[in-house]
């Protein structure tokens, strides 16, 4: 992976998102456009295929991804198959700043779970792991309780043990993340108040987990599903004492989520010992010219690949600077070198 920015240009339905979502296949084995994978196959096509060379240290590897319109295909990585697709995020991080990914603060606790979670995965190896045996042990206690099975003291101590674990293991991302975040801030000289990240658990302050479940455990049996854990946490941003999105405009929002995005490689690169491939597509556009300036200069200067989508050029090169910014043309899917 070589660093700088590579600028994609083109009317829309060019293609352009399309080069990057590629990207972000190889690295996470899935389409950031399209939760269902039939739709990322073009008409007529029987599936798609996607090969990429990674360079890093002096070495190079290779790794592949194809789908099929009937299900199935395969992903590999260096000749090898690959059995589970945290694999390809350990090998290749992925930084993504697009629409969604900017709106991430305004949208809800699930989204928000998903941003701290991915900064988790890649600082704590066993992450994955925990979190799949908590999906088991609350499945199976949902299981019982929507059956009226007040018999669940095995899950409740399951899902404690295992909900104590990744709660911890979110703060202490959260922490770095918050710390990266300031650091951020600073560089880009934002104009804002202190800026902090907070996690909160999913179950009332004061309580262990089990103690939370046992006090919950008859409104969960009345409902039918588990009311509190790691699953039901938030991630919380506070600027000058007031949650975002209560204090900030619509545009301050999206400054501060790249900024928040910024951090999160940062977090990555230093987790992973290799500097992310940051995805920008269309924030340009997404983003008043003081912002998008200080992006796109401060992601120049940081050493890691970026992918960038736009309709114009702009002033996109002149933020990058002497970094440089390689440009290429998008007409109908076809990539010209306009250098």
């Amino acid at each position: 992976m070589s660093s700088g920015v590579s600028l994609f240009l083109g009317p829309n339905g060019a293609g352009k998102t399309t080069i990057l979502d590629a990207v972000h296949l190889l690295g996470t084995g899935k389409s950031f456009t399209t939760s269902q994978s039939l739709k990322a196959i073009q008409e007529g096509c029987s599936g798609f295929r996607v090969v990429g060379r990674l360079r890093f240290g002096g070495s190079e590897t290779v790794v592949g991804l194809s789908r099929l319109r009937g299900g199935g295909g395969e992903t590999r990585l260096a000749g090898g198959q690959v059995k589970t697709l945290s694999t390809l995020a350990r090998e290749l991080p992925i930084v993504l700043l697009n629409t969604d990914t900017l709106n991430v603060l305004r949208e809800g606790p699930e989204a928000r779970r998903r941003l701290i979670d991915q900064v988790v995965f890649h600082v704590e190896q066993s992450y994955g792991g925990i979190w799949q045996r908590y999906s088991h042990a609350l499945k199976q206690r949902n299981a019982l309780l929507r059956r009226g099975i007040s018999d669940d003291k095995a899950w409740i101590s399951e899902l404690a043990a295992l909900g104590e674990e990744l709660h911890a293991a979110r703060a202490r991302a959260a922490s770095l993340l918050s710390e990266a975040l300031s650091s951020v801030i600073t560089a880009m000289n934002l104009r804002l108040p202190a800026v902090r990240l907070s996690l909160s658990s999913g179950w009332k302050q004061g309580l262990s987990l089990a103690e939370a479940l046992e006090v919950g455990r008859v409104g969960d049996l009345h409902r039918g599903y588990t009311q509190i854990g790691p699953h039901r946490g938030d991630l919380h941003c506070h600027v000058g004492g007031v949650l975002a999105q209560d204090g900030l405009s619509r545009g301050q929002m999206k400054v501060l989520m790249s900024a928040v995005r910024i951090a999160q490689g940062r977090v990555l690169a230093e987790a992973t010992r290799r500097p992310p491939v940051f995805l920008l597509d269309d924030v340009g556009s997404e983003l008043d010219p003081a912002g998008a300036e200080a992006i796109f200069s401060l992601l120049a200067a940081s050493g890691s690949q970026v992918l960038g989508t736009a309709v114009f050029s702009g002033d996109i090169p002149t933020w990058v600077g002497d970094g440089g910014c390689r440009m290429f043309h998008v007409e109908q899917g076809m990539i010209i070198d306009a250098n």
